[in-house]
């Protein structure tokens, strides 16, 4: 906590992506935000299922062999990790969690973690989580 001003932009960033802020800290809550919370992420394996679909028909449509999935305030990967489930055998998708929080130790090793969206990379930029949180 600090008594010195902030504006609008450096508050949010601090009260949500700093060291003690919500998405980050682990002390608020062992399960992350989902232990405050619930979204389409978290409430059915549909809404990755859906995606999934999704993905699969802009593979097709784009025919690169390979298609990237970014996922942009990604928390935990819960998103990416049901895609991956749900997607059938065969199509080639290299996921990407844009997040600043840690990589969750148990995370599927087939997830890259990275704090900013990756470049020269084709395929579906998704910022569901990422646009919910935007005021």
């Amino acid at each position: 906590m600090t008594d010195e001003w902030r504006g609008w932009r450096e508050a949010a960033q601090a009260a949500l992506y700093g060291d003690e802020g919500f998405y980050r800290s682990p002390v608020r809550s062992p399960e992350g935000p989902a232990g405050h919370f619930r979204t389409s992420v978290h409430a059915s394996p549909l809404f990755a299922t859906a995606v999934a679909r999704l993905l699969t028909g802009i593979a097709r449509e784009l025919d690169t062999g390979t298609v990237a999935l970014v996922d942009v305030g990604a928390g935990r990967g819960e998103l990416l990790t049901g895609v991956l489930a749900a997607l059938p055998e065969g199509l080639e998708v290299v996921p990407y969690a844009v997040e600043v929080a840690a990589r969750p130790p148990d995370l599927d090793s087939r997830i890259e973690w990275c704090a900013e969206p990756p470049a020269g990379v084709t395929g579906l930029l998704f910022a569901n989580e990422w646009l919910d949180n935007v005021p």
